[in-house]
């Protein structure tokens, strides 16, 4: 899934995918021309991320629980 399709279906901004991506809380797979493409799992990883959020914790804890 590219990052356009991922920012859509998510409701997530693809600058906050990037940033995301440049914290190392995700990861894409490849390039397809200029965009990134994600894992077929980005989704949950997105729901683990804001759950996270949401429980009040920062984006470098949850960088260390994910990973």
């Amino acid at each position: 899934m590219d990052i356009s399709q991922v920012a859509k279906r998510s409701g997530i901004a693809a600058s906050t995918l990037r940033y995301y991506e440049k914290k190392g809380l995700i990861q894409s797979v490849a390039r397809h021309g200029l965009k990134r493409v994600f894992p077929t799992n980005i989704m949950q990883q997105l729901a683990l991320i804001s759950l996270g959020q949401s429980a009040g914790f920062s984006l470098d804890e949850i960088r260390q629980m994910l990973g």
